[in-house]
């Protein structure tokens, strides 16, 4: 088997069988977006301890390459700290999913835009809760 096909083997059954997939209740951190072009909407939902990702959950409908993004973010975020996590770059992204066709790149990219995102807010909040929706890549 290639590496293009085991690459397309594990996006294709993170599509069906997601890890993370679902919903925390109470979170620190709720952040929801997606792309209008496409359709794609992605929900995370996280509890921190002393700036660390205990939990973390997501929700929403999308492409196979959005869901399989999603869920391997998830994964690679357990237990790093916030600060880690604002440093992920689109090279990170793309080193869990293999190569990634021009035209789903913003499906690829839009779990950890919409993470980060959330992770900011969280940081400027006093209160140590965030509450973002609307975010659009």
């Amino acid at each position: 088997m290639s590496e293009k096909e085991i690459y397309s083997e594990l996006i294709l059954d993170l599509y069906r069988n997601p890890v993370n997939f679902g919903s925390l209740g109470k979170a620190d951190i709720s952040v929801e977006g997606g792309n209008p072009l496409c359709g794609d909407e992605v929900k995370f939902e996280l509890r921190v301890s002393k700036g660390k990702i205990e939990e973390i959950m997501f929700s929403g409908h999308g492409c196979a390459i959005s869901r399989a993004a999603e869920s391997l973010l998830t994964e690679m975020v357990k237990g790093k700290t916030l600060h880690e996590v604002e440093k992920l770059t689109e090279k990170d992204m793309f080193g869990l999913l293999g190569n990634v066709i021009q035209t789903r790149v913003k499906c690829a990219l839009l779990g950890l835009v919409v993470l980060k995102e959330g992770i900011r807010a969280y940081g400027k909040n006093p209160e140590r809760k965030a509450v973002v929706t609307g975010i659009r890549i």
